[in-house]
């Protein structure tokens, strides 16, 4: 989506909310105030260039939200959320070298060199004890995880509908700006060296260098009230190009956006 898209949702939000602003006046109700602490879960993944190479991942995602009730149909509100968001890349990598021991690697001396690696949904899944009788030291590296962590302001506007019902619904839609905190890859890693078998973690050198530290979505969503329970459901939707890298000849190396839904528990508390 280009700027003046994203621009012109902006101003069709602030124009929905002038004739609240009039009704609230002409109401003669007073402000309501209500905060909203939130945490659940994200289910994220990238588009565009390259989409066959990412898979959903699970992550974390929560913060608080004021709203300001116009009415009692229509409030706006402001949060801040700490989110993960990326995807499960669909690539495996197999990392070999010879005359290589623990002791070696203890002082900083690791020579070894990429194998091999593989990428796509019908990648093979290698085996190191294949490898561990032609090098010494082998890794195999899978599961990985582009894990992105923002930090994500959205500016919201909630219609509460006046429906006859046990729960309160309100639809939800906005604008929000995202931070980039932090960017690595993460998985998990089998190891021979020393003759020995190992597993662990594995969390690669970050790429936050890569990324571009700012972005913005548009949230639209719905939330379930029973008294001061919400549970909150909302898809934000990347309209900017989340990748920062250029190629030889100053071209983008293609462009990626978050797509990531963020489903929330919160309670209101009432000011």
């Amino acid at each position: 989506m280009k700027t003046t898209s994203l621009s012109q949702t902006i101003a069709a939000i602030a124009l929905l909310a002038l004739p609240a602003f009039g009704y609230a006046q002409d109401s003669g109700e007073g402000s309501k105030w209500t905060i909203t602490p939130r945490a659940g879960i994200t289910l994220s993944t990238l588009t565009g260039d390259d989409a066959d190479d990412y898979d959903t991942r699970l992550g974390f995602g929560g913060g608080m939200e004021a709203e300001y009730h116009l009415n009692k149909t229509i409030g706006l509100s402001l949060g801040a959320f700490y989110v993960r968001q990326g995807a499960k890349l669909n690539m495996e990598m197999l990392l070999a070298a010879k005359n290589i021991s623990s002791d070696k690697m203890a002082l900083g001396d690791i020579p070894y060199t990429l194998h091999q690696v593989s990428g796509g949904k019908n990648s093979p899944h290698y085996n190191v004890a294949d490898y561990a009788g032609e090098y010494d030291y082998v890794a195999r590296i899978y599961d990985i995880k582009a894990a992105l962590g923002y930090i994500n302001i959205p500016l919201m506007l909630n219609f509460h509908l006046p429906l006859n019902l046990p729960v309160s619904i309100t639809a939800k839609a906005g604008t929000q700006l995202d931070i980039l905190l932090s960017a690595k890859d993460k998985g998990k890693q089998q190891t021979y060296i020393d003759g020995t078998y190992s597993n662990s973690t594995y969390t690669g050198p970050s790429i936050k260098g890569a990324m571009k530290d700012f972005g913005f979505s548009v949230p639209v969503g719905l939330a379930v009230s029973y008294k001061n329970i919400e549970l909150d459901a909302r898809y934000l939707w990347n309209v900017t190009d989340i990748n920062d890298i250029e190629t030889v000849d100053g071209g983008n190396a293609g462009k990626q956006h978050n797509s990531t839904f963020l489903v929330t528990l919160g309670y209101n508390f009432n000011l």
